[in-house]
Parts: C-alpha cells; structure tokens; sequence
C-alpha cells in the first residue's frame, strides 16, 4: 500500500503534468483539460497552494532539508531578511539530487523576523523544463494568492518558468539548483 505522503506526491505530480501540458491549449479553445482537471495555470497555482497548506501534506509538518534545521536563519534578497525552509520527504531523501517530486518551501520573513512576507515554492517535475532542472517555481504572498511582479513589469504571475529564478538558482553548486545544500 502506498504512503499517503507518496500517493500526494503522485496526484501532484500529475495535476503538475496536466498544468504544464494541456493548460495552454486548454484556455485556446476554451474547455476544460482532460477529466475536468486543471484547465489554466492560475487553477495550478490555487491547487499547488491547496496542496501544500491543507490536510497530511500541510508543509509545517514535513522536515528540513538534510543537514539543516527549520529554525529562521537570517536570508537576502530577493527571498527576505529571514527565512525558514522545509522540504518534503522527496526532496529529504537525497539532498544532493532531489527526485521528481521533490518540494522544497521557503518562508520569507521581514526583519522583524515575525511578518511572513512570501512562501516561495520549487517543486522538481520530471519533464517540466529540463534547461532548468525541471524546477517549477512559484512565490505566493502570505494569503495563499500568486505573487505578481510590479506594474512597471506587466504585474506577471511569479511562477513556473519564472527567468529570474531560473537565472539566479543557475549560479548554485552541483547540478540541483538548489543553493541550501551548497
């Protein structure tokens, strides 16, 4: 019988599958995608935020990243002055090469070190962009809604191949894109 923590993993991953497939085409035509699933990417980011803040995958109760605690540490831009990481159980099971499935969330504090300011968010889907690690990455404010860049900026979703992201996490060691195991 599978784990609850793997099935989630699994239904994620299709939802991911889904999203990164058929959303494009999907809002084309107008109709849903394949068995009513996810039919545009802002419904991908609803149900990411859904996933990691509800029930058993509720992210508070996974882990750290191995070798790390989810005690604050002091961060800086563009995550926030203090942050708090946890990662899921695909991602703790090899923290120098995170599997497909792996979610690592990032909570961005103000100097204060009390005001969440953003959840940042990388979830690793085999196939969803292999020039970046197949991350997908995402920043939601506190309330759960997909940060948007500034006005000057088009007020674009913070999310999936999101080019700073992809920019600034190219600059970390090994091949993972990560730079808490660096």
């Amino acid at each position: 019988m599978m784990s609850r923590t793997i099935l989630g993993t699994v239904v994620l991953a299709v939802v991911v599958i889904l999203a990164t497939s058929e959303s494009s085409i999907a809002q084309r035509r107008g109709s849903t995608t394949r068995g009513g699933a996810v039919k545009t990417p802002a419904q991908f980011q609803a149900a990411l935020w859904d996933y990691l803040t509800k029930g058993e995958s509720r992210y508070k109760k996974w882990g750290a990243f191995p070798g790390k605690t989810t005690d604050i540490y002091e961060g800086e831009s563009p995550h926030g002055a203090y942050l708090r990481i946890y990662a899921n159980s695909a991602a703790r099971s090899n923290g120098k090469n995170p599997p497909a499935g792996s979610i690592v969330v990032k909570e961005n504090y103000g100097k204060d070190k009390k005001t969440l300011m953003a959840v940042t968010v990388m979830y690793k889907s085999k196939g969803y962009n292999a020039k970046a690690g197949d991350w997908y990455w995402i920043k939601y404010s506190p309330d759960g809604k997909t940060a948007l860049t500034p006005k000057q900026k088009g007020s674009k979703p913070i999310a999936g191949r999101f080019q700073s992201c992809i920019q600034c996490h190219s600059d970390a060691d090994g091949d993972d894109w990560l730079f808490v195991n660096d």
